[in-house]
């Protein structure tokens, strides 16, 4: 239900900025690096290390012009987080790959530092509420490190919350490339603010990074003759 609640929130927003002459639709693609504390699976004491887990990022984001100051935007995304463990266990040393697969809704403003006429620098934040839609587990050992052993995982079982919600800031770069078409460029960091682990009395959250890079198109409306 969130997950359709999500898509559906960005369709209203697409319409809605439809009817506004600087809007922007398009596509973005990248790589997203994170951080979770949770180890669902795992016992905390037998962890070793833990290491950044190097995911996907991929969206369909919107560009409303508010003012000559601030952009509002919107996107609807795809992406990975998780963690990358070490654990010594009685048998062998194992290495653990957690990941989540996040649908997203960043709502987002832009502060506008920078512009001329194709080109554009703006500083990004704002709020990433965030519904999982599907949890994964393996782990491979030292002594046969092309072998993975998949771990079934279920939500509920292992105490994991479904929904999140970020906190988000980061640059974003723009330069024109056709008439009204542009390229961007977003970096931002993402830090978590809810417990996704109800089970443990600990504080488990994620951070991340992304890297993204897109192209954008005008959204307009269209002219009717009378």
């Amino acid at each position: 239900m969130i997950r359709n609640t999500l898509l559906v929130a960005f369709l209203v927003l697409v319409l809605s900025a439809s009817g506004i002459s600087q809007s922007y639709i398009g596509f973005k693609g990248g790589v997203n690096r994170s951080r979770s504390a949770f180890a669902f699976n795992i016992e905390t004491e037998l962890i070793t290390a833990r290491r950044d887990f190097d995911g996907f990022y991929f969206s369909f984001p919107l560009e409303v012009h508010l003012n000559d100051f601030i952009n509002f935007l919107p996107e609807l995304v795809l992406t990975s987080e998780g963690a990358v463990l070490s654990v010594q266990t009685k048998e062998e040393e194992r290495t653990y790959n957690n990941t989540i697969l996040y649908a997203e809704l960043p709502l987002l403003g832009k502060l506008k530092l920078l512009k001329n006429k194709d080109y554009e620098l703006g500083l990004i934040a704002g709020i990433v509420p965030a519904y999982a839609l599907d949890v994964q587990s393996y782990f491979f050992t030292l002594s046969d490190l092309n072998k993975s052993t998949d771990i079934p995982i279920d939500f509920e079982d292992a105490g994991l919350s479904r929904f999140d919600l970020s906190l988000s800031i980061g640059v974003n770069t723009e330069k024109e490339i056709a008439k009204d078409w542009k390229v961007v460029l977003d970096l931002r960091y993402n830090m978590g603010i809810l417990d996704l682990e109800k089970h443990t009395t600990l504080t488990n959250t994620t951070e991340s990074v992304s890297l993204t890079l897109g192209i954008m198109v005008p959204l307009k409306k269209k002219n009717r003759t009378h």
